[in-house]
């Protein structure tokens, strides 16, 4: 076996456990998968916390910043589940592109009961 081909077996070893995303202007992103759901997924929750509770959410989390230029994020979705998709959809929510979807709630009064 030569160098070329212990290359290509560390290069398919290193990007099993990878999440790729090829961005609109041809680059790929990658993000190791064992860090994304768990790390993405408290980053977003503490932004929508945030965005909720009035404050300032901050930056996302550098795979919801890729997911943003992505050239198909339903491609990425398929592969690693529509999960991924909701991030991106609170991003949009909590940025202002987009409003939440279902009819707006209206709270009484008081404001202790949902109409």
């Amino acid at each position: 076996m030569g160098l070329r081909d212990k290359m290509r077996r560390l290069e398919r070893a290193a990007e099993e456990n990878l999440v790729a995303v090829e961005l609109e202007d041809g680059t790929t992103a990658r993000f190791r998968e064992e860090e994304i759901f768990p790390e993405c997924f408290l980053h977003e929750f503490d932004r929508g916390k945030r965005h909720y509770d009035g404050e300032d959410p901050g930056p996302a989390h550098p795979f919801i910043e890729a997911l943003r230029r992505a050239a198909n994020p339903e491609a990425i979705a398929s592969e690693h589940g529509t999960f991924i998709l909701n991030l991106l959809g609170e991003d949009e929510v909590i940025r202002g592109v987009r409003e939440r979807p279902g009819p707006p709630v209206k709270w009484n009064a008081e404001g202790t009961t949902c109409e």
